[in-house]
């Protein structure tokens, strides 16, 4: 024989665990943002600093800066930690929790014998946490594949840049290579004077980053620099008798 117990759903202080919990991640997030002193040009806080992602993007910011200048990356601070983990806590634990829970004891009241449950939600924050919830999961859908594909942009941009930078160095080092070839006299296996005769070294004619080709004429040596990963995208330039390098040309992605 079966015997229907009276106990409640939940434990009685559930929700006003939660409630706290909330309460007190949200003080300490506006405290921390409060003590960050994160005041703009007309005085006002502001309010996009409270957004994880944000946060994310200036620590990365300031991480590549110090990186550049020649210092090792910094933890973010405790306060930025507290805005980051407030926002993230409420979205994702506070708000889906307390939905589910909310619609798994109004299905259960519903259910034939069954007593209503004394713990209660009311409606407004039900309907606040139930649009939350939805909001979010709709979301995250496009947001991971808009975020995928922007990630997939700025690495590809990031590959041709450094393919371009690559390249411009090899040319620079092909260009002294020339200059060099320039002044020495014919008996030295120079051009006397002359570009005519020179050609880009077998050892430099391909690279990993692009393959090199040079027309020579008397007082200019014309080089063509082709990507190997970037077969669309080259750059021309001009060393002239006096070694400079002039009329650079960058084609495809390179512009």
């Amino acid at each position: 024989m079966s015997h229907r117990t009276d106990s409640p759903e939940f434990a009685p202080g559930f929700i006003w665990q939660i409630i706290l919990l909330t309460f007190v991640v949200l003080c300490f997030a506006l405290y921390s943002r409060g003590q960050e002193g994160s005041i703009g040009k007309m005085g006002v806080a502001s309010p996009t600093s409270i957004f994880p992602w944000m946060i994310g993007g200036k620590q990365t910011i300031e991480n590549g800066l110090r990186a550049f200048s020649g210092k090792p990356p910094e933890p973010p601070p405790v306060g930025d930690r507290a805005k980051a983990l407030g926002p993230v806590l409420i979205t994702l634990v506070l708000c889906p929790t307390v939905f589910f829970l909310e619609w798994r004891r109004r299905r259960l009241a519903k259910a034939p014998g069954a007593g209503r449950p004394p713990l209660r939600i009311s409606r407004p924050f039900y309907a606040l946490c139930g649009l939350v919830t939805v909001f979010v999961a709709v979301a995250v859908g496009p947001i991971a594949f808009f975020g995928e594909i922007s990630r997939a942009d700025l690495r590809h941009a990031q590959a041709v840049q450094g393919n371009r930078d690559l390249m411009i160095n090899e040319l620079n080092i092909l260009a002294v290579d020339a200059a060099q070839y320039f002044i020495l006299p014919k008996s030295f296996g120079g051009g006397g004077r002359s570009f005519i005769g020179y050609s880009v070294p077998q050892t430099n004619a391909k690279t990993e980053g692009a393959f090199y080709t040079v027309t020579a004429t008397k007082n200019a040596a014309a080089f063509r620099a082709t990507s190997t990963r970037f077969p669309s995208c080259a750059i021309q330039v001009k060393v002239d008798s006096l070694r400079h390098m002039r009329e650079w040309i960058y084609e495809g992605e390179f512009r």
